[in-house]
């Protein structure tokens, strides 16, 4: 079978279908599909979103269009794909809250993410990224931890949410230098990093694509990137471990998941079409002018991981570390 390669930049979509035809041509996708998103536009969580519709566009000759449903943390997207037919027309991309952390952090949630969803694929994942403000009391993490001994109480960092990574990876600091730290939800990264550039709040732990820019213009700073060797993207950022927290890795991710019961066949298809695309060097590079790397894994890896959030997370919510809304 003849086949060319597509490729999904910034938006932009082309295609060159194969010249022979799978089951997937013929019987599915037959019309337009939905890709959920689960934040504001803007965030990385809503990038890659928006470049998983433009690859299944591409790759299948219909047009899977974006849908925004921000806010509860991730839950209303996470309700909305709940409640989708599963018939391979409506999936979701998302970091891990609503499709793990909500399962614990969220008191009332109308779906189970293990139970309602479908793991077809983690699409890529970074580090989060520790980010001060100009005005910012403390400018490093030993600062910070040294200024939040000082100051009970008054140490605000802010997140895209509760139950991110970001929200997570904060309260792991906190736990581990026995400090109090106040975690402040936002209903996503735009909304957060315009507070932490006007200086209305001083610290942000969050996905770093839409930091970057910034950091590099030192219009803010960057402290510390969460995973346990630096970022290629921010060499002069030192890690959490470096700065006297041994050991301390997390990373965030961002995956795709279909409602309950989706065909197995049509869970391969999306899963095929995601890993090509991670699989071309120019989708390598494109991720990692964004801070992220490729992943494409397996279903059955993806509800490892799933399984896994879900576990690292408990045990904070037990020891009233992180709150349930």
């Amino acid at each position: 079978m003849k086949r060319r390669e597509f490729m999904v930049l910034g938006g932009t979509a082309s295609l060159l279908v194969a010249s022979g035809t799978s089951w997937a041509a013929d019987k599915w996708p037959s019309k337009s599909g939905v890709v959920i998103s689960a934040y504001p536009p803007g965030g990385t969580s809503d990038i890659i979103t928006r470049l998983v519709a433009d690859v299944l566009s591409a790759k299948f000759g219909q047009q899977f269009v974006v849908e925004n449903h921000a806010g509860a943390a991730g839950a209303l997207a996470g309700g909305r794909l709940a409640r989708a037919a599963p018939d391979g027309y409506t999936i979701m991309v998302s970091g891990s809250a609503p499709i793990a952390a909500n399962k614990v952090v969220q008191k009332n949630l109308a779906y189970d993410p293990q139970v309602d969803f479908t793991p077809i694929t983690i699409v890529a994942e970074s580090p989060a990224l520790m980010t001060a403000s100009a005005n910012a009391p403390a400018q490093s993490l030993p600062e910070l931890i040294a200024y939040a001994k000082e100051n009970p109480g008054k140490v605000n960092i802010g997140n895209p949410g509760a139950g991110t990574k970001g929200h997570i990876a904060a309260a792991i600091i906190g736990q581990m230098a026995g400090v109090e730290i106040n975690h402040i939800p936002y209903k996503g990264s735009p909304p957060l990093l315009t507070d932490l550039l006007g200086g209305h709040i001083h610290y942000a732990l969050d996905a770093p694509s839409n930091y970057l820019p910034h950091v590099r213009d030192a219009k803010i700073r960057g402290l510390a990137v969460t995973s346990l060797t630096r970022a290629s993207e921010m060499p002069d950022v030192p890690t959490v471990a470096e700065q006297g927290f041994k050991d301390y890795n997390q990373t965030l991710w961002f995956g795709a998941v279909g409602p309950k019961d989706m065909p197995a066949e049509i869970v391969e298809a999306i899963h095929g079409a995601i890993k090509e695309w991670t699989d071309m060097p120019a989708t390598k590079e494109k991720l990692k002018s964004l801070g992220l790397s490729p992943v494409a894994n397996t279903p059955d890896e993806m509800r490892a991981s799933i399984q896994q959030e879900i576990e690292s997370i408990r045990p904070l919510v037990e020891a009233g570390l992180v709150q349930p809304t």
